[in-house]
């Protein structure tokens, strides 16, 4: 079983923006990937430098959490957001690589 971790408070600022119904598929989600070994390529998808972008389609919109691996522990990064293009944006990336550096240099 995976565990997954919320680096600093920006998931949980994340979700409290959310509708409850919203909130609750991000959760199911979450609990299929602690749980499984095998996710269905469609919900991670590999953007680089060792971030992960999980895709949880929600009612109207596209959520996305990047997150990075370590060992069998996944780290939610602070760039949850609501994408509005089909593009991840550049900003969101360099967000995910700078609390990456973070992260690591607090372990």
């Amino acid at each position: 079983m995976k565990r997954i971790v919320a680096f600093k408070s920006y998931y949980k600022d994340f979700m409290a923006s959310l509708s409850r119904e919203e909130q609750l598929k991000i959760r199911r989600v979450l609990a299929l990937f602690r749980t499984q070994n095998m996710i269905p390529h469609h919900f991670i998808k590999y953007i680089g430098d060792g971030i992960h972008e999980l895709r949880i389609t929600l009612p109207n919109r596209e959520g996305r959490l990047l997150f990075i691996y370590d060992g069998d522990t996944m780290v939610i990064l602070f760039n949850c957001f609501i994408k509005k293009s089909q593009k991840t944006p550049g900003k969101e990336i360099e967000k995910a690589k700078r609390l990456k550096k973070e992260y690591e240099k607090s372990k």
